[in-house]
């Protein structure tokens, strides 16, 4: 939470008031959501940037040094009415014109559906890849999209990547269908995934 030190009430109008959508990228249609995850140090600073789902390097640049112009604002986190550093992430979604949230999910379903394809038929994990990718750039946290985007990993021999996936996917609250894990058993990746998943 920014400090009273600020116009703002909150990191949410701090970043609506002050992020703005790269002239280049919103020209050349490039949205999606983007994730950032940083650290607030107990004097009020932020640190530590980790982009978690990057749209684009202009939007990753623009939204740190946005975030960096807030050092001073924040309050720590306490623990026994101590200062703490504290972990924070904050989400923004850059769309071109006035496009539906929904236009976002149609989209990321045309990307799996072509990753699936890739994987599954074509048997090219490289292509499905990048399809997969392409859907999470606009639904980061769409857990059918990070199974399936962490078989391509591992497939492509990431296993680390493709672990990363499983294990957002098991934070996020597991994948529901356990007829479906059954039904990918072929791949490489389906036995890391089941213990990550059922543990």
């Amino acid at each position: 939470m920014v400090t009273e030190k600020s116009d703002f009430q909150t990191i949410d109008d701090y970043l609506r008031n002050n992020v703005t959508y790269p002239q280049e990228d919103a020209e050349d249609c490039i949205q999606g959501t983007e994730v950032v995850r940083f650290i607030v140090t107990p004097t009020g600073n932020v640190t530590d940037f980790f982009v978690v789902n990057s749209v684009s390097n202009n939007i990753d640049n623009m939204v740190i040094r946005t975030l960096r112009n807030t050092n001073g604002m924040w309050k720590a986190g306490t623990n026994d009415d101590k200062p703490e550093a504290m972990e924070k992430e904050i989400v923004l979604v850059f769309k071109v014109g006035d496009l539906p949230s929904f236009e976002f999910k149609y989209l990321a379903k045309k990307y799996y559906a072509i990753g699936n394809e890739k994987l599954f038929t074509k048997s090219n994990p490289r292509k499905a890849l990048k399809y997969f990718d392409k859907g999470i750039v606009l639904l980061p946290n769409d857990k059918a999209l990070l199974v399936q985007r962490g078989l391509a990993r591992y497939e492509v021999g990431n296993k680390e990547g493709a672990i990363r996936d499983w294990n957002k996917v098991k934070t996020l609250g597991g994948f529901e269908s356990n007829s479906y894990l059954e039904n990918i058993g072929n791949l490489k990746g389906y036995a890391e995934l089941k213990r990550i998943l059922e543990n």
